[in-house]
């Protein structure tokens, strides 16, 4: 299966100075000294800012509609073909807001390139604890800013350590920091949590609880409406279909606007009186874990589905629906992108896949942002040249 490597796109330079020129209250976090070389490395650029919506108009002014739009509570994330940019209202975890953005904003430096920075001690405190935090390890690329702050502003970097964690956890960091072992602090992460977030509390307790609300009313709407499709790919055996699947992993491996993830369904409940049991399996899987890894912004990619088994075994001899079929095809969450395959294919276009793909998301994403952008067409896939063509289908089609 012949493979043509996808498009070198180019950061717009020029495009992004002028929008960060005009960007107005904000603060680059991270990375800001070789910011347009970590684009080309896959890197992204996190912008913290003091009006969302504001940054957000300007952003899709300069740079226009991304492919992929995230919205949760505490980011919104801006994916194009050359790179991805997020913008953040508040350096928070889960609605605990630890470093406020008016003290950022207020105490920021410009940097030797022009633009501006949070000062020393916020920097080294953003760039320890965003890791921390969410993931529960330490980056080590980060320990020369810790030791960068110890060393140029000592008493700020203890006392924002203290207004951040508390006295006692406050001294712990500091003192690994002076020792040079901040990576220490990962095996703090559970205590360090629950420290930050009593402490935000504390400091507010109503708009923590809002924000807390907040974190998880978008974390489910990232789950019931996610930004990335669930592509089917089926067909017969000998249909390559999991090589085309494979095929799609590696040409999303450096995609700014999504990865792909295989899934290898195989499921015995086929036989008519384990329908409903098929149904349940099918649910229940979907919603334990594939959800979640949409999302986390993962293409899924499933090479069969109990779809079809299941319609089929609820409908009647002479062919009408009944309430079960009807109940079931309504209940069960159906992938919103179907490729069907023939047995005979031996030239299969994974440049047209990733377009049709890639047209999914800018539609979703023109239609989530209301600018007056034109819909993207989804090209026709069956104009490969193959009879093999895989066929693209809307969503809860079924495949014929």
């Amino acid at each position: 299966m012949a493979i043509v490597s996808p498009p070198n796109h180019l950061v717009p330079h020029a495009a992004l100075t002028r929008c960060l020129r005009e960007l107005a209250n904000y603060v680059v976090l991270r990375n800001e000294e070789d910011l347009f070389g970590n684009f080309q490395r896959g890197g992204d650029i996190d912008l913290l800012v003091g009006d969302l919506e504001l940054a957000e108009r300007t952003l899709i002014h300069h740079l226009g509609p991304p492919v992929r739009l995230i919205r949760s509570s505490y980011v919104r994330g801006y994916s194009y073909d050359w790179g991805h940019i997020d913008l953040l209202p508040t350096n928070e975890w889960r609605g605990a807001c630890y470093l406020p953005t008016e003290a950022v904003l207020e105490g920021r430096r410009v940097s030797p390139q022009g633009r501006p920075v949070p000062k020393i001690d916020h920097e080294a405190v953003i760039s320890w604890f965003s890791s921390l935090l969410w993931g529960g390890f330490f980056k080590e690329r980060y320990a020369a800013e810790i030791r960068q702050a110890v060393e140029i502003d000592a008493s700020a970097f203890r006392q924002t350590l203290m207004g951040v964690a508390g006295k006692k956890w406050g001294l712990r960091l500091w003192q690994a920091a002076v020792d040079g072992h901040a990576e220490i602090s990962a095996e703090w992460t559970r205590s360090l949590r629950r420290a930050v977030w009593w402490r935000a509390f504390l400091s507010s307790p109503v708009r923590t609880i809002q924000r807390s609300v907040a974190f998880v009313i978008g974390e489910l709407r990232l789950r019931f409406q996610p930004s990335v499709p669930w592509v089917a790919i089926l067909g017969p055996d000998g249909s390559e279909k999991s090589a085309l699947a494979n095929e799609l992993v590696d040409r999303f491996a450096a995609c700014p606007y999504g990865n792909v993830k295989v899934i290898h369904w195989r499921s015995r409940l086929t036989a008519p009186s384990w329908r409903l049991l098929a149904a349940a399996n099918w649910l229940g899987s979907y919603w334990a874990r594939w959800a979640r890894l949409r999302a986390k912004g993962y293409i899924l990619t499933i090479d069969r589905t109990d779809l079809d088994v299941i319609g089929e075994h609820t409908r009647h001899k002479n062919g009408a629906s009944p309430r079960l079929g009807r109940a079931l095809w309504w209940l069960l969450p159906k992938p919103d992108l179907v490729f069907v395959l023939d047995s005979n294919a031996d030239i299969v276009s994974v440049d047209e896949i990733q377009r049709v793909i890639r047209a999914w998301m800018s539609n979703q994403s023109v239609a989530a942002l209301g600018v007056p952008a034109p819909i993207v067409a989804a090209p026709t896939l069956n104009a490969v040249g193959s009879s093999g063509a895989p066929t693209s289908m809307s969503r809860g089609d079924r495949a014929r």
